[in-house]
């Protein structure tokens, strides 16, 4: 089978490269490149969890921390470091709960266990935190350059910079077109991010996605900040939702967990900083990380990320076409998982059990976002 992979990020290139080992003819493209600034897969490191608060995720990410390993050893390159992560806010009682279940190691934080763990953070008692040590970070830019590598090694070309600029199905399979070149194939699977928003209702996939862009400031405090857990604070009312995880030769990475649509504009290659969210961002740190040096941030990213209103990203068949979609920053710690899923796809075979929570027949078209009030506007949480 001869299939073409559009997007080249946290979604697509992984299925590129199961494809290709499973002895498919595989032709991947992508706009900008692997993990260019300008695409939602960038950057140096996200968060890797195996906390959720459903079976089904946890079991996937349980999965997905097999792949990476076995990835490691292949690339000889570390991929994952479990430094830990911490959890605070309201929903923590049921994620401890669903973590338990599925046997994950959790551990309650009172002062002095918040103190032990990231003594730079301030202990809120009003609010529940817990440290789970399975958790903690993955090497984004790392990981995608590995698995570009075994792609490459399996057969699969990987072209870039090369744009889609149609595709259409024929009673052969797909026709896709890019800037340089038209692409007979018997399948295609789409993954192209925030891009989806345009590409997908010409081919009859009514998704509700929103394009939107989050920033993050990098801090640079006191001690081994680079063996620090990740943290997630969870949104509130009257509470910025807030995630924090250590980069290493960067500092400690701190971002607003909202994102702003007006940022974004399909033909950027890289993206402006926002003041205003910054000093939103320095506040937050002083008031709750206050061991991290406070005269900062001394750098800012912006990075792309799809929205839908339930925050996870989603997938599916229809005809030729595979379309993936959705939140990236939850998507990249499943990374090698939904090469599998979405190969699996693409070959005509039925999802996995676990995998079908994030069906796209769960989002209907006209399925509302929840809007939150920040400093920064009305925001919808990433």
């Amino acid at each position: 089978m001869k299939v073409v992979v559009v997007g080249l990020g946290a979604m697509g290139l992984p299925t590129a490269r199961v494809l290709a080992e499973r002895g498919h003819d595989v032709i991947g493209v992508d706009r900008h490149g692997i993990s260019a600034p300008a695409g939602s897969s960038a950057g140096e490191t996200r968060i890797f969890r195996l906390a959720h608060d459903r079976p089904e995720d946890i079991r996937l990410a349980r999965r997905a921390l097999e792949l990476w390993r076995e990835l490691e050893q292949l690339s000889g390159e570390q991929l994952i470091d479990q430094v830990g992560l911490i959890l605070r806010g309201e929903p923590v009682p049921a994620w401890v709960t669903a973590m338990r279940d599925e046997g994950l190691v959790v551990e309650e934080l009172d002062a002095a266990g918040v103190e032990r763990v990231f003594p730079e953070l301030a202990f809120r008692p009003d609010e529940p935190a817990v440290l789970v040590p399975a958790d903690g970070v993955v090497f984004a830019r790392r990981g995608l350059a590995a698995i570009a590598a075994a792609a490459r090694a399996a057969g699969a070309e990987l072209a870039m910079p090369e744009r889609m600029l149609e595709i259409t199905e024929t009673p052969a399979g797909v026709r896709v077109t890019t800037d340089l070149r038209v692409i007979e194939a018997d399948a295609a699977v789409i993954a192209a991010g925030p891009w989806a928003e345009e590409l997908l209702p010409p081919l009859g996939f009514s998704l509700p996605l929103v394009p939107a862009i989050g920033q993050v400031s990098y801090w640079r405090g006191g001690g081994n900040w680079e063996r620090r857990p990740s943290l997630v604070d969870f949104q509130a009312d009257g509470k910025m939702g807030v995630y924090g995880l250590p980069t290493p030769g960067k500092g400690y990475k701190i971002g607003l967990d909202y994102g702003d649509e007006a940022a974004w504009f399909s033909d950027a290659t890289e993206w402006e900083r926002r003041e205003f969210e910054e000093e939103c961002n320095r506040e937050w740190v002083a008031t709750h990380a206050p061991g991290l040096v406070t005269d900062g941030p001394y750098m800012t990213e912006g990075c792309p990320w799809t929205m839908t209103p339930d925050a996870e990203y989603t997938y599916g068949r229809r005809g030729a076409i595979v379309v993936a979609a959705g939140c990236c920053g939850h998507a990249m710690k499943f990374t090698p998982v939904l090469g599998e899923i979405l190969a699996d796809l693409a070959e005509g075979r039925e999802l996995w059990p676990d995998a079908k929570a994030f069906a796209l027949e769960r989002i209907p078209a006209e399925m509302p976002f929840t809007r939150y009030d920040t400093p920064m506007g009305s925001r919808i949480s990433l």
